[in-house]
């Protein structure tokens, strides 16, 4: 359960209550729990006492007797998406990273809510942008004209230090770079990022699985849920990592390990490889063709 949604159940649970009931449009692809906090803390709904019970109602629903619970979000981890290069995106990337962002917020959510969220840099256009992408949806991110703090960590796939547990676990500041390689490759644009905000290179980390960052996700949605899962799920950085893979990440990995194999690849290792990546048979396939290998050295 997200931190949120538990916070919630046990202010509940110390009032009595052992069951909330829900909208019947109520929406929620997770724990019911912690959607019902976000949307306490963004005043999309409301607590109401009723002869049979607590509800959960919308904020411009009659309620005859308000039910208030006190929920104390944590200040930390503050999670910064810094747009500060913006301007170096075509047309189509910068529709991508609105997206993007718009799904860091629905990550953040899971766990924690908007306000552990910080978008830094960001220009008039991509506000526009936002804006319009958002519209009709509430949210409460902070948005700054300012950079990220100094002391931040960075997240940066080309950084010259690995990210472990410890580190994500203990990190109260985290920054994210606002890049999107969708068109072109921007090497070394995070590391540009950290430069530009003041972060020593110490601080600017990258997240491995089993010693490379082939296969670790690079959308910024991806990223937040790693280190959200590291840091209040429970589950170790691999753990993390391949349960937020997308298939494609998936099989960049299995490439990888295939053209390590040699051409002809092992049944048993790709059987191996396939448990280890959670990877389904159709991404075994698709791993091999691309890496011009053979499973068993016979064609698949």
């Amino acid at each position: 359960m997200g931190v949120l949604g538990d916070m919630l159940r046990r202010e509940l649970e110390r009032m009595g209550v052992q069951r909330l009931a829900y909208p019947r449009r109520f929406k929620c692809g997770h724990q019911p729990e912690q959607c019902a906090a976000v949307g306490l803390l963004l005043g999309r709904y409301k607590l109401c006492r009723f002869p049979d019970g607590v509800a959960l109602v919308g904020s411009g629903m009659p309620c005859p007797e308000p039910v208030h619970v006190e929920l104390k979000p944590p200040e930390f981890p503050k999670i910064y998406i810094d747009l500060g290069l913006w301007s170096i995106h075509t047309d189509s990337e910068k529709n991508e990273l609105v997206e993007q962002i718009a799904a860091a917020i629905a990550s953040v959510r899971r766990e924690l809510w908007d306000g552990n969220l910080v978008l830094t840099r960001a220009p008039a256009e991509f506000l526009e942008r936002f804006g319009r992408a958002m519209r009709g949806m509430r949210h409460a991110v902070a948005i700054a004209g300012g950079p990220p703090p100094q002391d931040g960590l960075v997240l940066d796939p080309e950084g010259p230090c690995v990210a472990d547990e410890a580190l994500l676990r203990g990190a109260d500041e985290i920054v994210v770079g606002g890049v999107v390689d969708k068109e072109r490759i921007y090497k070394g644009a995070t590391a540009r990022i950290a430069a530009e905000i003041g972060v020593p290179d110490g601080r600017r980390c990258r997240i491995e699985l089993r010693g490379s960052t082939v296969g670790v996700p690079d959308r910024l949605n991806k990223i937040i849920e790693i280190v959200l899962a590291v840091r209040f799920a429970g589950l170790s950085l691999e753990e993390a990592v391949i349960a937020a893979q997308a298939r494609r990440d998936k099989v960049y990995r299995l490439m990888r390990e295939f053209q390590r194999a040699g051409r002809c690849v092992d049944p048993a290792l790709a059987d191996e490889l396939a448990r280890w990546l959670k990877a389904d048979r159709r991404a075994v396939e698709l791993a091999a063709a691309k890496a011009h290998v053979e499973i068993g050295c016979e064609p698949i």
